[in-house]
């Protein structure tokens, strides 16, 4: 296949995931893990669960991920078309909606928006998690430290970032 190719399939379906992306990047990686794993066979799963925590890990937003991934899909040239195609679509119509938004927010169908929006976007968030923790989950003992990491970030006070600590401490010691 041709690299201007893909390079177009690139900025295509990313530039349409971008406008797809409210609540951030995250609800939309079930569909681009669609894309790039099961559809293209571009990335691995590992690859694209490795792709995701540094992306999370580094400073700055974490749609850097889709620059990786256009960087280890096409080179240079995927990262900056992936990254702009990422970012672009969906920061142009922010731009526009949130004059619009500010300029209704005493509007009553503003309203009915927003509260509409928030069960979807948990829901999207929810799938991109379980997408995550099927490409980085390959046996029981994986899947019951994201199991066990979920229960406790989410049933619990507790600090999340010491169960990742700890998780990255027992894939340090090859126990995992």
């Amino acid at each position: 296949m041709k690299a201007s190719s893909v390079l177009w399939q690139i900025a295509a379906q990313f530039a349409l995931l971008s406008l797809l992306s409210f609540g951030g990047v995250n609800v939309i990686l079930p569909d681009a893990h669609r894309f790039v794993v099961d559809v293209h066979h571009w990335l691995t799963d590992q690859q694209f669960a490795d792709f995701f925590a540094i992306a999370q890990a580094a400073p700055g937003p974490n749609f850097l991920m889709f620059g990786l991934m256009g960087w280890q899909i096409a080179g240079a040239l995927g990262a900056i078309v992936g990254t702009l195609a990422i970012g672009v679509p969906a920061a142009t119509v922010a731009f526009i909606v949130g004059g619009l938004w500010h300029r209704f927010r005493d509007a009553p169908w503003r309203r009915v928006i927003q509260a509409g929006l928030a069960p979807v976007t948990i829901g999207l968030v929810f799938s991109s998690g379980l997408v995550l923790g099927t490409a980085a989950d390959h046996d029981w003992i994986t899947f019951a430290i994201t199991a066990a990491t979920a229960t406790i970030a989410l049933g619990t006070n507790f600090n999340p970032l010491w169960l990742f600590l700890a998780a990255g401490i027992l894939g340090a010691l090859g126990w995992v």
